[in-house]
């Protein structure tokens, strides 16, 4: 088994708390597949803000390069700062979706998280498309 961190041994304890050992009528109260949704939630929020955060920061950057070019002291120190804030932020963001995707990991027996393909919209166009031409 692999290490997990101590932030993802803490995650998984509180997805372990909604397991339950009162058996239903159905079977188990809580199954698995439930468990293995609760952790892939875990990981989409914490991808979602993940993402979030490096288009922040990615922002950041260019803003301090157009007042680089622009020779702007005042916007480059303030840009400055605000990507010192957002660095630790970033780094927090990490090792959060980090744990999530160790707890996923250990739910599904070793499967990792992986985020869902978006459907781009020619693909999605190409569907109606085909759809249209089976009606008329």
């Amino acid at each position: 088994m692999t290490t997990i961190s101590k932030l993802a041994k803490m995650k998984l304890e509180v997805i372990n708390y909604h397991t339950t050992d009162k058996p239903s009528i159905d079977g188990p109260v809580v199954n698995t597949a439930f468990l293995t949704k609760l952790a892939s939630d875990a990981c989409y929020t914490s991808n979602n803000g993940l993402t979030y955060k490096k288009k922040q920061l990615a922002d950041s950057l260019a803003e301090y390069d157009i007042a680089v070019d622009q020779k702007n002291s005042y916007s480059m120190e303030r840009t400055e700062r605000w990507i010192n804030t957002l660095m630790p932020e970033l780094e927090e963001l990490q090792a959060r979706h980090d744990a999530d995707c160790q707890v996923y990991t250990v739910i599904t027996g070793g499967e990792a998280w992986k985020p869902k393909e978006k459907t781009s919209t020619n693909a999605k166009a190409a569907n109606f498309s085909a759809l249209r031409k089976m009606v008329a």
